[in-house]
């Protein structure tokens, strides 16, 4: 009788172990995770490249992307005007695309690398935000000299600003009846701006902030766009749109060329009344009043200045 019960403990025993194997068995193949670029890829980051365009050389691209969310630079080369918008991303259900909501564009996640057809952007470093010399504009008030920061952007259909002058920040919203002009207001204060036109000098470009106690007019001091043509029998590439970009936290310049599938960007290491030097990795940018010129490593480049924004 003992061994009758000795051998059915075993029974269970040797059960109760297989049983218990199985279980571990199928639980481990359960929670194996998939590898996609989204779990797998530093996929955060800032990318940047240059789309294809019907009616104009290319439309430059700067995307910065968070675990939700985005912000996009898009500038259209030879044209003025830098447009800033934001919302949020989603990734598709297999985890290797992702979603700009807002812009309704999709991206294939590879590598360093986002691809939507034939168009790629590259993984230029891991800020997760715009530079704010790219979001920004310096403005200087005509009367006093008092510099004062204007950012235009778009969430989804709103068209937004926020302007810093004497102290204050001003939360605006695009008034879309207004053909003229745009005009930002939050009921108590306005700010008209000229809108783009291409055979408008930048400089000549004056916005207007009007509130209870006075009315004040401003001149653009940046971003400043200028278009350069290659001059002399060495030549690069005939031209490049440059965006010049100053503000609190420093000075750069983007050089613009459809024929790069990245753009030139040279933080300022000099400059005075008359010239201004901009440097990053073997690459010099230097300009004057009426031309300037690329040098890269031994080799150096002419351009002279075709028009002004």
């Amino acid at each position: 009788m003992k061994k009758v019960i000795h051998f059915s403990f075993l029974l269970l025993f040797v059960s109760l172990f297989f049983a218990c194997g199985n279980t571990n068995k199928h639980k481990d193949v359960a929670d194996i995770d998939i590898q996609t670029p989204e779990n797998t890829l530093d996929w955060h980051g800032s990318y940047e490249g240059i789309m294809p365009s019907a009616d104009c050389p290319g439309i430059y691209v700067l995307l910065a992307i968070d675990t939700t969310t985005y912000e996009m630079a898009r500038k259209y080369i030879d044209r003025p005007g830098i447009d800033i918008s934001m919302g949020n991303i989603k990734w598709n259900s297999g985890g290797d695309s992702l979603t700009l909501l807002a812009d309704h564009r999709t991206y294939r996640v590879d590598g360093g690398t986002l691809n939507i057809g034939e168009f790629q952007l590259t993984k230029v470093n891991d800020a997760v935000k715009l530079p704010k010399l790219l979001m920004s504009q310096t403005l200087k008030n005509d009367k006093s000299g008092e510099n004062a920061v204007l950012e235009q952007y778009s969430v989804g259909h709103r068209h937004l600003a926020k302007f810093y002058f004497d102290d204050k920040i001003y939360k605006l919203k695009l008034d879309d009846n207004n053909s003229h002009q745009k005009e930002y207001s939050d009921g108590k204060v306005k700010l008209l701006l000229q809108k783009l036109d291409t055979n408008k000098p930048q400089w000549d470009v004056h916005p207007v902030f009007i509130d209870d106690k006075d009315t004040c007019r401003f001149t653009v001091l940046s971003p400043v766009n200028e278009i350069y043509i290659a001059i002399g029998d060495r030549v690069l590439t005939k031209s490049f749109d440059v965006l010049y970009l100053n503000g609190e936290e420093g000075s750069e310049v983007k050089l613009l060329n459809p024929l790069y599938k990245y753009c030139f960007t040279l933080p300022q290491v000099e400059a005075s009344a008359k010239t201004a030097e901009y440097y990053n990795n073997g690459v010099v940018w230097s300009s004057t009043l009426g031309g300037a010129s690329l040098s890269i490593g031994t080799q150096t480049y002419k351009y002279s200045i075709e028009s002004k924004y």
